[in-house]
């Protein structure tokens, strides 16, 4: 039977760069960042700290960026920046950048097995001990698998860096929000409806399922069949080539494990939190009304839906589009974290 792609219409349109419309009728479509929208100025008097978290047990990379006069002994409200499918921090450090700028602590994260992130590490034989010693230091071969791309364990990872922040010396440890963009757009949905720390969020270019998302669970056939017994079996499946920035493998299991992500399923949970949504006009990866738009239609706190005109997923980051979006971005945590006062509720925005 053949599954009805809408439950996975918006996270499968980033397994692989499509093409865009008719030659020569449009202007080219920006497929992906380059080093050179990477580029950012560290405002005066903002500073940065590289540092490892464990999710999980895995040391995760990570960098701070303090605003200007910063101290540990206040309280400053902090956010945690997740990156998109298949990339890197480097892709969204102006984000963190800008925010330290606007006044906020900002702990950029990499993934497990992504970026400076320790990959997943398993035992390249059995290794068995009784279960009356739960500790066992010792030396083995050990098999370390890097960019590994399932959505749960991007969120265990989100939710594992808030718990590091919270540690954090002049940070207010009830006063954090979270920002992710496209991909991950989904994940700080998912990770604010598990995680009732999350005080505050921000979803840009934001992936979510879509309201059309299959209901019940995903039929597992046919290839992804075969796959998850050869991975029962083996301990490793197949492999194939995604990302938009760059290219990089990564199993086969991923796509079953996306199409039974579903973010928009869980919008509702998310209750009374401001929730803002940062849109690209002429969205090409998936439909806004389906996803954004309808989903600030269930949620019952603040909510706003800013619409960047006349852009496309990948100039989101670039130009003035990331001055909107990045200064959104931090107006809405000012004033959700405590920083500013309330500006006039809205649902939607243009500029």
């Amino acid at each position: 039977m053949r599954l009805r792609m809408t439950a996975i219409l918006i996270q499968a349109a980033l397994l692989a760069l499509a093409p865009t419309g008719a030659a020569g009728q449009e202007k080219k479509v920006k497929v992906g960042l380059t080093q050179e929208d990477w580029k950012y100025t560290l405002a005066e008097g903002v500073t940065t700290r590289e540092v490892n978290f464990y999710s999980d047990g895995t040391a995760c990379y990570a960098k701070f960026f303090f605003p200007k006069g910063f101290s540990t002994q206040g309280k400053t409200p902090g956010v945690v920046l997740a990156h998109g499918w298949a990339a890197v921090h480097f892709s969204i450090e102006k984000y963190a950048a800008r925010f330290a700028e606007r006044g906020l602590v900002a702990m950029l994260i990499d993934y497990r097995g992504w970026g400076g992130s320790d990959g997943f590490v398993s035992t390249s034989q059995p290794f068995k001990t009784g279960d009356e010693t739960r500790f066992t230091r010792t030396k083995t071969d050990v098999v370390i698998k890097r960019t590994r791309l399932i959505p749960m364990k991007q969120v265990e990872d989100i939710r594992s860096a808030i718990s590091y922040l919270q540690g954090e010396p002049g940070l207010d440890p009830d006063r954090i929000g979270i920002w992710g963009s496209s991909f991950a757009g989904g994940n700080v949905v998912v990770t604010a409806a598990l995680d009732s720390r999350v005080k505050a969020v921000v979803g840009q270019v934001p992936a979510i399922s879509g309201k059309n998302a299959q209901p019940g669970p995903v039929p597992l056939i046919g290839k992804g069949l075969e796959d998850a017994i050869k991975r029962a079996r083996t301990g490793q499946g197949d492999e194939y080539e995604t990302g938009f920035s760059t290219r990089r493998m990564v199993d086969l299991e991923t796509q079953h494990a996306v199409a039974e992500y579903r973010p928009f399923r869980y919008v509702k949970e998310i209750g009374t939190r401001p929730v803002l949504f940062i849109v690209a006009e002429k969205e090409e990866l998936f439909n806004n009304r389906d996803n954004a738009y309808a989903a600030v239609e269930l949620l019952t706190g603040p909510k706003k839906v800013v619409s960047v005109p006349g852009i496309t997923h990948f100039e989101m980051y670039i130009g003035e589009a990331f001055e909107i979006s990045s200064n959104a971005a931090a107006d809405w945590f000012r004033e959700h974290l405590g920083l500013s006062g309330k500006s006039p509720e809205t649902t939607s925005t243009k500029f």
